[in-house]
This record gives structure tokens, C-alpha cells and sequence, in this order.
């Protein structure tokens, strides 16, 4: 349907359950952050010492579980496994515990793993939806959706649920794994209609109709994914590809270079202004463009695709190389 090295669905990663809503977690300071690193060295051991108290005890679990959500939140991962293990040795059951592992895991790409937590987090307590969500999203990620299914139903079914927008995005993920794109339309909408800007189902919601040949109705969610977030590139440049399969070439040529100017380095963007440029005309500058992309993406499919055209024009110069 369109260049072939694009991704179809777009997957951020705020599908998994927002850290915010782990029910110890609280986001410090970098100065307050230094300060629990500090009194967490402080302890000799991960193990507790006989004379410890359980309050103690207590703050040294909560001391490390935080300085965990924190290297979370900040991107460490490595770190924040380290000080969530530690919690765990101290702390074995704790349900907020596990389900951070789980997400520490899942960042780690080691699905097996944050499986294995999330379902020790849910088996201390069932009604833990956040982390039935994201027991689901490491079945979607290991592409085991059938797998995943059921558990976000499960999710949906919870009337104390918060988030039951997450649930219904990630149904729809899993029914674009199964290439079922009517039950994927189905659950994307019911995503937009629990969280009005939720600018993922819109956007997905675009790609599931282009997949129908239903260009008006994907136009239609993208331009809504817009108006939510007008830096949104990655929809700016899916109704570009939009406007350019109908042949109206000037609002296809206004998508793309908003992408470009949100994102110097998208090459795919630049590859078709080119192209637009080529086909109304403007050679001298559809061929520099296509020498930029080149230079730019030498080795890449995008470069390889600017190569072609280029030798199409008649023109063999491939950016110095």
C-alpha cells in the first residue's frame, strides 16, 4: 500500500500502564533522589540484619522501591532493576514490587521475565488491573496475542479500572496483530471514545481504514490526531502519502514538509517531497532533494529508493559515492 520500510501501527511506548499510576510511587527530585541513593548505601547489606526493626526494615524496602520507579521514569534501567531486586529480596510478595520488576523487564526485552512478575504481582492480588494490563502487553510484545486477548477483556470487565482506555488500545493492537482489522476498528474506537485526545487509537484507527482502501475515513482520524497534536509527523506524513494517492499534490507537499520541519532528519518525508517535486516539474530541485536524501541515508532503504529515482531522471550523480 506505501513505502514498504514505513511501520504500520504506531505502538509508543505509553501502551504500558503509565509508571504514575503504581500505588507507592511518587516522582522525587534529582536532589531527593541523591539523598535516597545516599541512605540506601548507607545499608551494608540487602539482607536484613538481625537487630533491624521491622519499620526499618519497612523504610529500607520503600527507599529502594522508589530509587527503582525513579531510574524507571529516567530511562536506567540496568539501575532501576538493581535497586527493585534489592526490594524484593527484602520485601518477597509484595504485589507493587513485582509489578515494577514486570516493566523493568518489559523494557529490558526480556518478556518471559516481566511475565513471570506480573503474574506473582497478580496472584498476591487479583484485582491488580494495572499490572493484568501489562501482563497482556508483554504477551502482545512477545506476539502472542491470543494469548493477550482475554486478559485485556478481563481488564475492561474491571468497572474500578482507570484506564480502560489502555485495555480497549491494546485489544486493538492485538486484533491488528491477528490481521482481524474490523475487530482492531472496533476496539481503537471504543480507545478514542473513552479518551477523547487519545491521538494513538486515531492514529491507528487511520492506518486500519487505509488498510480497507477507505482513504476518506483515514483521513478523516488522522486529521483528528492532528488537531490534538499538530507535531504529530508521523500522521502529517500518512496523510501526505494520502493526498499524493489522490493526486492532489499540494496539500500532499504541505503535509511533508510540516514533517520535515518537525523533523529535519525524516528522510521518508524528504524522499517524497522529492518525488512531488519531480512530478510537477521542478527536476533541479526534485534532483537535489534526492542527492540530500542520499547523502544522508547512503546504506538505507530510503537511500536506496532515492538512488532509483534519481537514475530515473536520467541524472547518475549518488551524492559523492
Amino acid at each position: 500500500m506505501s513505502i514498504p520500510f514505513l511501520l504500520c501501527i504506531h505502538m509508543p511506548e505509553n501502551y504500558i500502564t503509565s509508571l504514575g499510576s503504581l500505588r507507592m510511587s511518587r516522582v522525587l527530585s534529582r536532589s531527593s533522589l541523591a539523598m535516597l541513593a545516599l541512605l540506601v548505601t548507607g545499608f551494608t547489606s540487602c539482607v536484613p540484619q538481625k537487630t533491624e526493626t521491622p519499620g526499618k526494615l519497612q523504610k529500607t524496602v520503600e527507599l529502594h522501591y522508589q530509587l527503582g520507579i525513579n531510574y524507571l521514569n529516567e530511562g536506567k534501567t540496568p539501575q532501576a532493576l538493581k535497586e527493585l531486586l534489592a526490594a524484593q529480596t527484602l520485601a518477597p510478595g509484595n504485589a507493587d514490587v513485582e509489578h515494577a520488576l514486570g516493566l523493568a523487564y518489559q523494557r529490558k526485552g526480556m518478556y518471559n521475565e516481566a511475565i513471570e512478575q506480573y503474574k506473582k504481582a497478580l496472584t498476591k492480588e487479583p484485582k491488580f488491573t494495572e499490572a493484568k494490563n501489562n501482563l497482556g502487553t508483554a504477551f502482545l510484545a512477545k506476539g502472542e496475542p491470543d494469548e493477550a486477548i482475554p486478559i485485556f477483556e478481563e481488564c475492561l470487565g474491571d468497572p474500578n479500572y482507570s484506564t480502560p482506555e489502555k485495555a480497549a488500545y491494546n485489544l486493538g493492537v492485538a486484533y491488528n496483530q491477528k490481521k482481524d482489522v474490523d475487530k482492531a476498528i472496533l476496539n481503537y474506537e471504543r480507545a478514542a471514545l473513552l479518551k477523547k485526545d487519545n491521538i494513538n487509537a486515531l492514529f491507528n484507527l487511520g492506518f486500519c481504514h487505509e488498510e480497507k482502501k477507505d482513504l476518506a475515513k483515514a483521513l478523516e482520524n488522522y486529521k483528528k490526531a492532528v488537531e490534538i497534536d499538530p507535531s504529530f509527523k508521523e500522521a502529517l506524513y500518512r496523510m501526505g502519502l494520502i493526498y499524493q494517492e489522490r493526486k492532489e499534490y499540494s496539500p500532499a507537499y504541505d503535509m511533508f514538509r510540516k514533517v520535515v520541519e518537525i523533523d529535519p532528519e525524516y528522510m521518508a518525508a524528504h524522499l517524497k517531497l522529492a518525488d512531488l517535486m519531480l512530478i510537477e516539474g521542478s527536476k533541479i530541485e526534485g534532483i537535489k532533494k534526492l542527492e540530500f536524501v542520499i547523502k544522508s541515508d547512503p546504506e538505507g532503504q530510503i537511500g536506496q529508493e532515492a538512488k532509483r529515482l534519481l537514475e530515473q531522471t536520467g541524472n547518475t550523480k549518488t551524492g559523492g559515492r
